[in-house]
Formats: structure tokens, C-alpha cells, sequence
């Protein structure tokens, strides 16, 4: 998820909202510069899942790179200077898509999983850490001890991988909330895994 603020008085978007008290004109009409956050104005806008969120102006919110498109391109989105509201605070990387299915994002771990070290040790939070399930995994042990693998924290999801060895879960196969790895059959050992995963973007608006 990316982290977007409101920045409706823009300037080539509009300078409704000016300080009265910086009017240093005597001629009616003129009030001053503008406020660099509005004090009254906020505008509804609707997400991609039909959802009308209420911006305000200043305000900061979480949501999916859908909003990308009302930002400035020079800021990092595709809108032009005169149509942009939004700024982008932090940007996760993903890209947004109108085809539902091609809305996911790589991510990659390498982890060292120390000798005697348990699956709450190593453990990658993939749904927690960005709100989306990865529909591909691809798993891979670079070290050269036998390590077991748990997949969305469930007893009955679990898998032993050798040294050198890969595992692969293709799109479709399975929704990947969780993956954790165990390290205590090596005893002192420590090896090394690489996790290679798509995850879907998920909108919240």
C-alpha cells in the first residue's frame, strides 16, 4: 500500500481557499495568497471498487496505486499539473491495472535461518505486511541443510525442502498468506533460503 496526500489548492488546479488576512490590496475581491492547506475544502472522490472517499485537503490516507492517477506526473503519477490533487508520501513500488488480474507486485526475501531457529523465527508475513495474498512463490533453499517450510501458518501445510532444492507455487495454484521456515532438524547449521513471490495489490476504496 502507498500513502498519498491531498493537495487540492495546487495552484494550476486552483487557488479557491486564500488568507484574507494577507490581502494587502484595496481593491475588492482580492484576498491574499493562498493557504498551503485549505481550511475548508475537501472533495469526494470514488476508488476503483465503487467506493466514494472523502479527501481533505492536508489530510493523508493508505490505499492502492489506483490514486497514482491523480498525481503529477513530475510527482511520480500520470495526471498533468492542472488536473493533479494528490502527492505521493510513500510509494510501495506496485502498479495498478483496470484488468483485476494484473494487479500484483514482486517481492523478494533472502533469509539466513540461524541453527535451531523455528518457524515463528523465520517467518515472512506477506498478507499482514501488504494487505494481499501472493499468487505465485517461488522458494528456494540456497544453503545446504534440510529445512521445513509452513505455509499460512497451518499444521497441515507442511513440506520439507532439501539443500539446493526449489519449490515453485504457480498462479492458481494457491493463495499464499504466510510462509514460515524451520531450521531445527540442522541443529547449529544456519542455511539460507531466497523467496521470490507475486502479490496481488488489493484497493481498499
Amino acid at each position: 500500500m502507498s500513502v498519498f496526500r491531498v493537495n487540492l489548492n495546487n495552484g494550476p488546479g486552483g487557488n479557491l481557499d486564500l488568507d484574507p488576512s494577507t490581502d494587502t490590496s484595496e481593491t475588492y475581491g482580492q484576498l491574499g495568497t493562498e493557504f498551503a492547506t485549505s481550511r475548508q475544502r475537501s472533495v469526494y472522490v470514488m476508488g476503483p471498487g465503487k467506493v466514494n472517499r472523502q479527501l481533505v485537503d492536508g489530510a493523508t490516507f493508505t490505499d492502492c496505486n489506483y490514486w497514482k492517477r491523480f498525481v503529477s506526473v513530475t510527482n511520480g503519477g500520470t495526471a498533468n499539473e492542472n488536473d493533479a490533487f494528490l502527492t505521493i508520501v510513500s510509494d510501495d513500488g506496485s502498479i495498478y491495472s483496470d484488468v483485476t488480474a494484473e494487479n500484483t507486485f514482486p517481492r523478494v526475501w533472502d533469509l539466513t535461518l540461524a541453527g535451531g531457529s523455528t518457524y515463528t523465527d523465520n517467518e515472512i508475513d506477506i498478507l499482514g505486511t501488504y494487505g494481499g495474498y501472493a499468487v505465485f512463490a517461488q522458494i528456494q533453499n540456497t544453503g545446504s541443510e534440510a529445512v521445513k517450510v509452513r505455509l499460512n501458518g497451518s499444521a497441515t501445510a507442511i513440506f520439507d525442502l532439501s539443500g539446493s532444492e526449489t519449490q515453485v507455487f504457480n498462479a492458481g495454484e494457491l493463495s499464499i498468506s504466510m510462509i514460515q521456515f524451520d531450521n531445527s532438524v540442522s541443529g547449529a547449521s544456519s542455511t539460507t533460503v531466497q523467496v521470490l513471490t507475486s502479490v496481488k495489490s488489493v484497493c481498499n476504496s
